[in-house]
């Protein structure tokens, strides 16, 4: 399991379990958190829901955040060359697909808080 707030020390051990063919750790579950500089040899990511929290509301996830997640499956120098991405629910494949798609926006300014 990973998500947001675990600690990183917990979160790379978890990494770490995944990616060791002998651990008996096979599936992962996370949040958006996965998509966040772990490297991980994901054959398949599954969205459950292609909605998140945004810490106000429940959000349809952004493409750029759904391309990020996405792209944990199957990656150069991996087990694992090429993914597979998918949702739970049949219902949510079209806007799946159509996130993949959406343009990348380009930046205008960047910053700090």
């Amino acid at each position: 399991v990973i998500y947001g707030s675990l600690p990183p020390e917990v979160r790379r051990e978890q990494s770490r379990l995944f990616n060791d063919p002998n651990s008996g750790y096979d599936v992962l579950v996370a949040s958006d958190a996965v998509g966040m500089g772990l490297n991980l040899g994901i054959r398949r990511v599954v969205f459950h829901s292609l909605r998140k929290f945004d810490g106000e509301k429940m959000i349809t996830a952004p493409a750029p955040h759904v391309r990020q997640i996405a792209g944990r499956a199957g990656r150069r120098g991996t087990t694992y060359e090429k993914g597979e991405v998918l949702t739970f629910d049949p219902s949510d494949m079209e806007g799946l697909a159509a996130a993949l798609v959406a343009p990348v926006e380009k930046l205008t300014h960047v910053g700090l808080q």
